[in-house]
């Protein structure tokens, strides 16, 4: 084959298959070095599921959004920060305890300009009372998602604009999660 740009290769469009390969360069701010990997390698490695340290963290999108991120059982309350919302970056939440929490875990944006819309499905495990509510965030004033003793939690939040982020999912507990 000629050498070619790779701007004038033909675009294989729907016809990918994880089998194709792309070109790479690794370690372009270092030695550049071009290497190969197929559509399958690059699914995967950039899939990963990303487990939380028991600890406040912010969160960036380069280590963690268009992930699983793994909530542990936390030893204390803890706050998870979101990076500024970009249009299309998700985050997807999930809690990863074997029993409820005896902890509470707060997702927050970057800062209080930045905002949550959209609503969460609450399951309340209460022995006495189990209902299911939906728990909302209007777009405009609340900037954290607040959830004591979780038992479960499944939660995708999407940025829609560079200060709106839209969440969605379910939570379980004795205790629903509220937005502020």
């Amino acid at each position: 084959m000629a050498d070619k740009k790779i701007t004038a290769l033909t675009s294989l469009g729907t016809a990918t298959a994880r089998e194709d390969l792309i070109h790479v360069v690794d370690d372009p701010s270092g030695t550049p070095i071009n290497k190969k990997v197929t559509i399958a390698e690059m699914m995967n490695a950039l899939s990963v599921p990303v487990a939380l340290n028991d600890a406040a963290q912010t969160l960036t999108a380069a280590a963690h959004s268009h992930r699983t991120i793994i909530v542990p059982d936390t030893g204390a309350d803890r706050i998870y920060t979101l990076p500024t919302p970009a249009a299309g970056v998700s985050f997807h939440f999930v809690y990863g305890g074997a029993a409820a929490d005896a902890t509470g875990i707060t997702i927050k944006t970057a800062n209080n300009t930045m905002f949550f819309k959209g609503s969460v499905t609450h399951h309340d495990s209460n022995q006495t009372a189990q209902t299911s509510a939906a728990v909302f965030a209007n777009g405009t004033d609340e900037f954290t998602f607040a959830c004591d003793l979780p038992e479960a939690l499944d939660l995708r939040i999407v940025g829609i604009s560079a200060t709106v982020s839209l969440i969605s999912g379910s939570s379980t507990g004795a205790t629903p999660c509220t937005f502020a």
